[in-house]
């Protein structure tokens, strides 16, 4: 009996042993067979509309087409992006342009490669009872932010308008829902035009009832999510990251189209938030990708004016202790160039 049990756990390993080898050894294919390249895309944040472009692609097998097998990895609060892609866990990033400035600024080999949101989602939003319908309102009251890197646009508003942050106001440690403005406990909030505001909307309130500045309007915008490679990866990866950004290009486009379609999507993907609210972000977040009279076949490209503002801002406002360094090295659309030919 000891001998058959020995027998029979040396028989199950083997087995085991020819299993693993076989997984480990067999690369994606596609489904003619041809083997595919694999590409890991880090998130900013949790999936949600923010990103559909990348989820309808990989739904409709885009990447697939480009010879790509994509993982896409989501974001959160301990999730740093810059982190990911140069430590190699993932070969392409999603950030925003202010926070990858700073980590190029600390000497990491980091390089900007395509821009996503054309303009900035970033609002500060009131009830109209508080009565702060201009920046020079906002004098005597409570504002909250999220801090951690997403205060600079508003720093930039107050100091256009000659607010000291310090004395003329207070700035508050804002929570991740809405319940503060709601509440009255603060009488200002940070929100983005494909979350934040529709969570107000969703709380009962109607649009005459909210006071909104917009960073867009108010001259101070930043760029945001923009995709980033490791610089030593891109030199050996130059053919697959213009297949991957065609593929994501391509995805944004049909997103952006059809932004009902998109974000049920992403809903079947994260079941986080309602569908409801999903579309709701995807139509906001179509309105950052293809801005009123932007070409829908730019998607992705650098607008290098609205870089230089970023970096100036960034500069300014204490997120950068020098100014950015603006250069092929730190950002370039030569690969942008090449995937929409």
């Amino acid at each position: 009996m000891k001998r058959k049990s020995l027998m029979s756990i040396l028989l199950v390993l083997m087995l085991v042993a020819i299993m693993a080898t076989g997984c480990s050894s067999s690369p994606a294919t596609s489904g003619d067979g041809k083997k595919l390249d694999k590409v890991v895309l880090q998130l900013k944040w949790l999936p949600q509309s923010q990103f559909m472009g990348y989820y309808v692609a990989m739904e409709k097998g885009y990447y697939e087409d480009e010879g790509i097998q994509i993982e896409i990895l989501p974001g959160g609060s301990d999730i740093i992006p810059e982190q990911q892609v140069y430590n190699g866990v993932a070969d392409v990033g999603v950030t925003w342009v202010s926070s990858l400035m700073k980590y190029q600024s600390e000497g990491w080999e980091l390089l900007h490669v395509g821009q996503i949101f054309q303009k900035s989602a970033m609002l500060l939003v009131s009830k109209a009872s508080s009565g702060i319908e201009s920046p020079s309102d906002l004098v005597g009251k409570k504002v909250g932010s999220w801090f951690g890197g997403n205060e600079y646009e508003i720093f930039a508003l107050l100091e256009a308008n000659g607010i000291n942050r310090n004395t003329d106001l207070e700035l508050v440690q804002q929570d991740f829902t809405m319940n503060q403005i709601l509440n009255g406990t603060i009488d200002a909030a940070s929100a983005m035009t494909y979350n934040e505001y529709g969570l107000l909307l969703a709380a009962g309130l109607d649009a005459s009832e909210i006071n909104v500045l917009d960073m867009n309007d108010e001259g101070v915008a930043m760029l945001q999510d923009c995709l980033f490679v490791n610089s030593d990866w891109i030199k050996n990866n130059e053919d697959l990251f213009v297949r991957f950004l065609r593929a994501s290009i391509k995805g944004w486009a049909d997103a952006v189209a059809d932004p009902e379609a998109a974000g049920q999507i992403v809903y079947n993907v994260d079941q986080s938030v309602s569908l409801e609210h999903q579309v709701y972000m995807a139509k906001e977040v179509a309105k950052l990708v293809v801005p009123e009279g932007f070409d829908p076949a730019q998607i992705g490209y650098i607008d290098m004016d609205a870089v230089v503002q970023t970096a100036e801002h960034s500069y300014t406002y204490g997120l950068l202790t020098s100014p950015a360094v603006i250069s092929e090295e730190t950002i370039t659309s030569k690969y942008w160039e090449e995937a929409v030919k």
